[in-house]
């Protein structure tokens, strides 16, 4: 007499259907806090030079700028997806209005960063020399921005459960707040002009004043990671 086929489930697909059900939910969010991302990107990135530069022909823009517009946007996508779900979600729906603030301040800044070294462009003020003759400058910016862009991205999606259990001091405690000054830095060289370099300082002076704040907040734990020997750009502060 033969034995009654099974119907229900076989041991351990459950499990196996819930992992993988999971995991497309994860991507799917991370998918659409990516391309939020982007989009918020291309408005505070790509509103400077259509404003700018609307009047003028499209030769105002040189093949350099059109590469960084594409990196930062590229750039945007890349910490949609590479950051945790949870904390994209919460950065992007900010709840008081401090927070509001502090997202607007942040994005308009960038902006108003950019937006300076296309006037300078416009008005033809405090710039390296033509394109022409100094486009390899633009460059070099070019790849500053890259790196600028990796270390942002590798600093705010690093996964500090992680850092913990390897008890490894990080030899710079902020490496999204380095690759923000690296990548303000390749901005104004890829923009061939030199006025924004005049707004880093006072841009090291409120990250100073933001770590300060941070870690002012924050109890050290006997087990926490053991502080890392710089904390924004090694042999500065």
């Amino acid at each position: 007499m033969s034995e009654p086929e099974q119907t229900g489930p076989k041991p351990g697909t459950t499990g196996s259907v819930g992992v993988s059900t999971s995991n497309s939910n994860n991507i799917l969010m991370r998918l659409k806090a990516a391309l939020i991302c982007t989009l918020i990107a291309a408005v505070f990135v790509l509103t400077p030079p259509l404003g700018v530069g609307k009047p003028l022909p499209r030769t105002f823009l040189q093949q350099a700028q059109y590469i960084f517009y594409a990196i930062s946007l590229i750039a945007a996508f890349l910490i949609g997806f590479k950051l945790d779900p949870a904390k994209m979600a919460a950065w992007l729906k900010p709840r008081t209005l401090a927070q509001w603030n502090e997202r607007l301040g942040y994005l308009t800044y960038f902006s108003l960063y950019l937006t300076s070294a296309l006037l300078c462009m416009r008005m033809k003020l405090a710039l390296f020399g033509p394109y022409e003759l100094f486009y390899p400058l633009a460059y070099v910016g070019l790849v500053l921005t890259v790196f600028g862009a990796w270390l942002f991205i590798k600093g705010a999606a690093a996964d500090k459960a992680k850092e913990k259990a390897g008890q490894k001091p990080a030899q710079i405690a902020y490496p999204h707040y380095l690759g923000i000054i690296i990548g303000a830095v390749g901005l104004a060289l890829s923009h061939l002009t030199w006025f924004p370099l005049a707004a880093i300082p006072g841009i090291l002076v409120f990250m100073k004043w933001r770590i300060a704040k941070i870690e002012g907040a924050q109890e050290r734990l006997p087990d926490q990671v053991p502080a890392p020997r710089f904390k924004i750009i090694p042999f500065v502060f």
